[in-house]
C-alpha cells in the first residue's frame, strides 16, 4: 500500500503535527509511507523513523502536472492540453491512500491533491477561513474532493491545532486518547552543528530571539529588542535566530542590541543554520523569546522556558499550548481578536502593544525559576551523596 502524507503548509504546523506519524505508522504498518512539505523544511523530518521516503512539494509537482487551466474554454488547444495532463498523470501508480491533514485548505494546495487522484483522500472540512470569497470551484471543493472527510463545522474554529490533529487521527482510525500521545517530537543527528555549547560551559546565560514570523503585521518592532536588552542587562548573550530570508530583520535588531551598550554580546545566527541546527541550538537556550512562530513551537516542544509575543488574528489555534510554568504567551485583548490577520487598523496594536518591560518581567522571572530548579536540583544531588 502507497500511502502520501501531504502537508504542504509552514514550518510551524508541520512541528505541531509531528507527534502523529508513529500514530499513522501504527494504523498502517507495512504501508509505504511518503510525506511531501515545502523543499526547506525536508531537513527537519527527513530521518523521522516513521516516513518512508521525504520529498519536497516540488517533487511531487514534477511526478504529475498540475492542471491550472481552471475556467472552461472553447479553445481546442486548451482542451487538448487538459487531456495530454490527465493522460499523463494516468499514466502513474496513484497513492492508494492520500492523508492531507490541513484544516483551512488552499486552493493551490487541492489543485495538487486533485493532480493526484488518490484513491482515497481524506481530509478535514467544514473550516472556510481560506475559502475563497466566492467558493471554492467545484471540481476543488473538499466535500467533493475528499473520498472520507472529518468535519468540524460543530467546533469552535480557534480550538487548538494539536486537539484538531487529535480528533483527525482518531477518525482515520489511530489510537489517541489524549494530546499528551501527539506532542511534536524531532529526529537530530549526531553531527548537527552547535554554535552554544562552549558558552553553556562557561556558565554564561543564553537568551535566543526568535523575530520572525510568516507576515509582518505579527513581528514585533525590531527597536524593542534593544529596548528589551537594555532592561534585562549585558549579563547575558543574545542569540538570534531566523531564516535566511530574515538576515536583513535580523541585522537591525542586531544593531539596536549593540547600540544598547558596548558591553552587550550578540551571535547573528540567522540563516546560518539548517531546521535541525536550529532545534539543536534552540534546545540550548536559557529562555526563547519569540514572535508566534516555528521558533517558539521548536523551543515549547523541545521543553524550553518561552516568552511568546503573540497577535489575535489566530489566537488559541496554535497558541498557547504547553507547560502553563515554562511557557508564557503575552498578548494586547483587542475586540478584533481572529481577524485571521485581515487587520483592518492602522498598525497592529496587538502585537506592537505588548511593552518591552511586560517581556523583560516575564523573562526575569523564568529565568529566576530556573535558576531556583538548578539550585534545588544540586542540593538532592548533595543530600543524595551524604545519605550514600
Amino acid at each position: 500500500m502507497r500511502i502520501l502524507i501531504f502537508r504542504p503548509d509552514n514550518i510551524g504546523d508541520v512541528v505541531l503535527f509531528s507527534g502523529a506519524f508513529k500514530h499513522i505508522r501504527v494504523l498502517y504498518p507495512d504501508a509505504h509511507i511518503t510525506l511531501a512539505v515545502q523543499k526547506h523544511i525536508v531537513n527537519l523530518v527527513e530521518s523521522c523513523p516513521q516516513i518512508d521516503k521525504v520529498i519536497s512539494l516540488g517533487q511531487l509537482k514534477r511526478s504529475y502536472l498540475v492542471e491550472r487551466i481552471s475556467r472552461p474554454s472553447r479553445n481546442i488547444f486548451k482542451r487538448i492540453i487538459k487531456k495530454l495532463i490527465r493522460a499523463y498523470n494516468a499514466s502513474f501508480r496513484r497513492f492508494d491512500i492520500i492523508i492531507y491533514p490541513v484544516k483551512s485548505p488552499q486552493v493551490n494546495h487541492l489543485r495538487v491533491l486533485n493532480a493526484l487522484k488518490g484513491r482515497k483522500i481524506y481530509g478535514i472540512t467544514g473550516c472556510t477561513l481560506n475559502e475563497p470569497r466566492n467558493g471554492y470551484p467545484s471540481n476543488l471543493h473538499p466535500v467533493q474532493l475528499y473520498t472520507n472527510n472529518y468535519n468540524v463545522t460543530k467546533f469552535d474554529p480557534w480550538v487548538h491545532e494539536l486537539i484538531v490533529t487529535a480528533d483527525f487521527l482518531t477518525h482515520l482510525g489511530c489510537q489517541v486518547s489524549s494530546i499528551d500521545e501527539i506532542l511534536p517530537e524531532f529526529w537530530l543527528h549526531d553531527g548537527e552543528v552547535d554554535h552554544l555549547s562552549s558558552v553553556k560551559e562557561q556558565g554564561r546565560p543564553i537568551v535566543g530571539l526568535f523575530p520572525g514570523a510568516t507576515s509582518e503585521l505579527r513581528r514585533w518592532p525590531s527597536v524593542n529588542y534593544g529596548n528589551l536588552a537594555q532592561m534585562m542587562g549585558e549579563s547575558y548573550l543574545y542569540v538570534i535566530f531566523g531564516s535566511e530570508a530574515e538576515q536583513g530583520l535580523a541585522a537591525q535588531i542586531q544593531r539596536h542590541i549593540e547600540q544598547a551598550g558596548a558591553d552587550f554580546n550578540v551571535l547573528n545566527l540567522a540563516g546560518q543554520t539548517t531546521l535541525r541546527e536550529l532545534v539543536k541550538n534552540i534546545s540550548l537556550c536559557d529562555l526563547l523569546v519569540s514572535m508566534d512562530s516555528s521558533g517558539l513551537h521548536i523551543a515549547i516542544a523541545a521543553g524550553m522556558p518561552t516568552v511568546g509575543i503573540v497577535g489575535g488574528g489566530h489566537y488559541g489555534r496554535f497558541v498557547p499550548w504547553g507547560s502553563d510554568d515554562r511557557n508564557l504567551f503575552l498578548i494586547k485583548s483587542l475586540d478584533c481578536y481572529h481577524c485571521n490577520w485581515f487587520c483592518t487598523r492602522d498598525f497592529p496594536e496587538c502585537v506592537h502593544g505588548v511593552y518591552p518591560y511586560e517581556v523583560t518581567e516575564a523573562a526575569e522571572r523564568l529565568l529566576m525559576n530556573q535558576r531556583v530548579d538548578a539550585n534545588l536540583r544540586t542540593n538532592l544531588k548533595s543530600v543524595n551523596r551524604a545519605i550514600r
